[in-house]
């Protein structure tokens, strides 16, 4: 079978592609991505072929960029229908991002059939545009079902073989010694995904005042690419003499030993890091990212939230003083943390690839 994945631009649209296409056996996988997205990196070092078209997403904060936006796209459409004509594929699935909507549109015209998959908790533009030539649907949440009317499939979001097949014990042990970390203490895990977020960041960083003194407690810190350095000298400052661990890295491709490390996360609400939070069975203080116009985040930390395994707080009230407490409140209250880690468990999805690629190979039946 020869399936040809379309998506990228960020990590959160890439890396359950490349989770979906390391579930599939026996099959010749090609991405097709953009040329400057993080699929550029992430796909090849996955062992999988990857092809770029040149496209790029609309500015809705300035509408007279529509026209030359729309005519970069049919420039896509066209170049990605040469592409699927060389590739020949059985199948065409669109991951979103706006490079799934040109190679979707592709191969329609080459009477080539797609698959969809949401992972948002809301479908993106260009799951919108292409759910009419969609042969099945893929959906991560149960609320999204509906609006992907009688083709959506319940699967989950994909997540990497190395987060489902976590081994809390010997992936705790090597965490601790990547991160130099004291397996005496609660840890509190700290990221934004891969750029960051300012408001955790800031936050993150306050805790290493309030909490200077401790010596039960530990901060691991993915800060994010761009501000990882300055964070690293402003925290040795910030802690002086304490007795707090501290730990800030730019970026970890590879989060399972961080995951295993955690005993509480502070983190956004995006979709990947729902459904890992789930897989691995993390309790978390999310704080959604608040100037999405449908709210895609904070609607997916509910989810968590009304299962009982995540606290939601507003980006406003994310204040160094106000996650201390947040976090005081579970680190101190063992029976909840074991509590939130079960219910974190019962929505996860760790099959969520396979059955994917199931749906994926019916349709190119």
């Amino acid at each position: 079978m020869n399936v040809v994945i379309a998506g990228g631009g960020t990590a959160g649209h890439v890396n359950p592609a490349i989770a979906l296409a390391s579930a599939f056996e026996g099959a010749q996988v090609t991405f097709i991505g953009t040329t400057k997205g993080a699929e550029v990196t992430l796909v090849p070092n996955a062992g999988f072929p990857l092809e770029t078209v040149d496209v790029r997403g609309f500015d809705r904060a300035r509408p007279a960029s529509f026209a030359a936006t729309a005519a970069r796209a049919a420039t896509a459409a066209g170049d990605a229908f040469r592409c699927l004509r060389k590739l020949a594929p059985n199948v065409v699935v669109g991951m979103g991002g706006y490079v799934s909507l040109p190679v979707c549109l592709a191969a329609r015209l080459g009477r080539t059939p797609v698959v969809l998959h949401e992972q948002n908790i809301v479908f993106g533009l260009a799951n919108r545009v292409s759910k009419p030539i969609a042969r099945k649907i893929g959906v991560s949440f149960e609320e999204t079902l509906s609006a992907a009317g009688r083709r959506g499939v319940l699967v989950g979001n994909p997540v990497a073989k190395e987060i489902v097949a976590i081994d809390k014990a010997a992936d705790r042990k090597s965490g601790y010694e990547r991160f130099e970390l004291d397996p005496r203490r609660r840890t509190v895990l700290v990221f934004g995904g891969s750029q960051g977020a300012q408001r955790i960041n800031q936050a993150a960083l306050g805790l290493s005042s309030i909490w200077a003194a401790r010596d039960d407690l530990q901060i691991l810190h993915i800060a994010g690419r761009v501000e990882s350095e300055s964070f690293v000298e402003q925290a040795r400052q910030r802690l002086g003499a304490g007795t707090l661990i501290y730990r800030v890295v730019g970026y970890i491709e590879h989060m399972v030993e961080a995951y295993a490390v955690a005993d509480v996360a502070l983190c956004r609400g995006g979709a990947t890091t729902i459904a890992e939070l789930g897989v691995v069975g993390l309790p978390a203080i999310i704080v959604p990212y608040p100037y999405h116009r449908d709210r895609q985040q904070e609607r997916q930390a509910r989810v968590l939230e009304r299962a009982g395994a995540a606290v939601v707080l507003a980006d406003e009230q994310t204040t160094s003083e106000r996650v201390a407490t947040e976090l005081g409140l579970l680190l101190d209250d063992e029976s909840r943390l074991r509590e939130m880690c079960a219910r974190a468990l019962e929505t996860g999805r760790p099959d969520a690839a396979d059955r994917l690629a199931r749906v994926v190979v019916e349709v190119a039946r």
